[in-house]
């Protein structure tokens, strides 16, 4: 059995053995349909931003040097708001009402808030607390120059880089293409989700998971259906899967007598690369590949399922979208009560995290093994315990991943 790490490692190295300049497309979108998108170009600010000297608060702009002392009456000889600036110069013993988001009127040089003011008149104020120069106030390209790089590619855009690219007068915008991933679920006992199972069967919940994963991870997910525990079905669905980017099989890849999917993707010519991590669970989880198709052939039972993609379908997805980082997101945490190991494999197991105290606390979370879905619904984290001898006790340090 292969470590996680080093079946990563294979993984990874294939995809740069096998990247081409024209393996991922770009295309432009509509800035609306970027968000999650990988950003493929350099996006440069079309201005200064901000544009103009502005207040960032409600207040009035005043020449600082005129707050001393304090308090201090000043002539307010006019309004700024935002989208009207006020056109007048603040003069000795004056101020202009001012705005937030409005530009700064000439001669001023510091905003005092509103709230360490009192009016006393519609045309004076007296200032109550001191400012310093340039206080309540952005000074023009203060955020960015005109020209200035402010988005790299490889990125995925979230929101604030979405709301960026709006400023910046960015209408489209180039991103990845998205990896096409034929899903095929296996097995005699699956049903789909609409059909009320018998007895000896289980409704079809891997094709669903796994497509969503896919999804998340920024590709095209495309669900080809449940396969039965029979060659010809397999050889249908898996021929129709290797016209893509990525594949992805679920269930009979294990050793048993039905379980068939070894043999197909022998007969297609896949070249298999692993076939077993030393990894709870998620321990019969195969890679490899034929031609420019991607091949992954991962357990039936679908937490195994769910953390294999993680583990390894998802950073091939992000490779293939150029994204910047592909490593699964990994963080630390205090355990909170012990947590038993394995010398044989890694586990990653569902668990309760939260925050206190500056940091993470973690306890795994009651299951029942590998297919139990309510205990996983039940959990908001999966803790990695190490392949070691031995336990990790309370208080030893534990790496997790977050469950989105």
């Amino acid at each position: 059995m292969l470590p996680i790490e080093r079946g990563l490692e294979i993984v990874m190295s294939v995809a740069k053995v096998k990247d081409r300049p024209d393996r991922m497309l770009a295309e432009i979108v509509p800035l609306r349909d970027a968000v999650r998108r990988i950003l493929r170009e350099n996006v440069l600010s079309d201005a200064d931003s901000p544009p103009f000297d502005k207040a960032i608060r409600d207040g009035f702009a005043v020449r600082f040097e005129d707050l001393k002392p304090i308090p201090a009456v000043l002539s307010v000889v006019g309004e700024s708001r935002a989208g009207r600036a006020a056109d007048v110069t603040v003069e000795h013993g004056q101020c202009c009402e001012i705005m937030t988001g409005a530009p700064l009127p000439a001669g001023a040089n510091a905003v005092v808030m509103v709230e360490n003011t009192e009016r006393i008149s519609p045309s004076s104020v007296r200032i109550l607390k001191a400012t310093q120069e340039n206080e309540g106030l952005l000074r023009r390209g203060a955020e960015a120059r005109q020209g200035e790089l402010i988005l790299r590619p490889g990125r995925p855009i979230g929101l604030a880089d979405l709301g960026l690219l709006a400023g910046t007068g960015k209408s489209t915008v180039l991103v990845s293409s998205k990896p096409n991933v034929a899903v095929i679920a296996t097995g005699d006992e699956l049903v789909e989700v609409e059909e009320t199972p018998k007895p000896d069967q289980i409704r079809n919940s891997n094709s669903y998971t796994i497509c969503a994963q896919v999804e998340e991870a920024g590709a095209r997910p495309l669900p080809l259906g449940i396969a039965r525990d029979n060659l010809d079905d397999l050889r249908h669905k898996i021929r129709q899967g290797l016209e893509h980017d990525i594949l992805i099989v679920s269930g009979g890849v294990s050793m048993g007598k039905y379980d068939l999917v070894a043999k197909a993707f022998a007969e297609f010519g896949v070249e298999i690369l692993f076939d077993k991590i030393a990894m709870k669970p998620g321990k019969p989880t195969v890679f490899g590949h034929r031609g420019q198709t991607y091949v992954f052939g991962l357990p039936g039972n679908p937490i195994s399922t769910m953390v294999a993609f993680h583990m390894f379908v998802r950073p091939l997805i992000l490779f293939l979208l150029k994204a910047d980082n592909t490593a699964p997101k990994i963080l630390d945490a205090k355990l909170e009560t012990p947590a038993k190991c394995d010398p044989e494999r890694a586990a990653l197991v569902p668990a309760l995290v939260r925050f206190d105290a500056g940091q993470y606390w973690i306890r795994t979370a009651p299951w029942k093994g590998s297919s139990d879905l309510v205990g996983l619904s039940r959990a908001n984290a999966l803790i990695m315990i190490p392949r070691r001898s031995g336990t990790l006790e309370a208080g030893e340090n534990a790496q997790f991943l977050l469950m989105e």
